[in-house]
């Protein structure tokens, strides 16, 4: 089956947070995050925290993956990179499930009861609720998906654009990850624009003497 076929291309943004497992940004962090993707296998992720204030930008082109921070392009094996943002590895169709994105799925299911269905692609396990993916088991990474509620600004109980009850409050998608019992990361869902266009120089890591293409933008 596959999820989202439209969604091939897309840049989604949302809120994050992270247990980040380095010594200089070792513990909880909350922030914003930009992510953008041209297939499953590419990938640029903006990570901003307070005020705006840019924390990380990470490209991944499959294994391999180069990220700036404090002023530094450095690079490496993409499962390093992610155990340390996210103190799991998260790969390209985790990203795409939980973002949004196309998802192609390959691979073996069988029915569960009420409905559902357990599936195992590349010794990942989805369980697929109601047609969606509801939970995530890769390795000791573990990952349910939640809707939350929100009610959008300026339309609150007195705000002056609300114009039916049913408009003020939105439910958002929020993925829990937890990795051997710990917490590893809550990805929050807020727009996702599948007509963005992003040209590959996006998913190429600039040299130290080159401006960054996303600057321009």
């Amino acid at each position: 089956f596959e999820l989202n076929p439209e969604n091939r291309a897309f840049s989604a943004e949302g809120a994050v947070t992270m247990w980040i497992d380095v010594e200089q940004f070792k513990g909880k962090f909350t922030g914003d995050y930009q992510i953008l993707s041209s297939n499953p296998e590419k990938w640029r992720m903006i990570i901003t925290g307070p005020f705006n204030i840019s924390v990380a930008t990470v490209i991944i082109n499959g294994e391999t993956a180069n990220i700036f921070h404090e002023g530094v392009w450095d690079s490496g094996p993409w499962n390093e990179i992610s155990k340390q943002l996210f103190n799991a590895s998260v790969d390209g169709d985790l990203f795409s499930v939980m973002l949004g994105g196309r998802f192609r799925f390959e691979g073996e299911c069988a029915d569960i009861g009420n409905g559902d269905k357990l599936c195992r692609k590349n010794e990942i396990y989805y369980k697929i609720s109601q047609g969606k993916v509801a939970e995530i088991v890769s390795g000791d990474l573990y990952i349910v998906s939640e809707k939350k509620t929100r009610i959008p600004a300026g339309r609150g109980r007195h705000g002056k654009n609300k114009t039916k009850a049913g408009n003020a409050v939105k439910k958002a998608q929020r993925w829990i990850g937890v990795s051997r019992g710990k917490p590893a990361f809550i990805f929050e869902n807020k727009y996702l624009d599948a007509s963005a266009d992003l040209p590959e120089s996006l998913f190429e890591a600039p040299k130290s003497d080159e401006p960054d293409i996303f600057d321009e933008l």
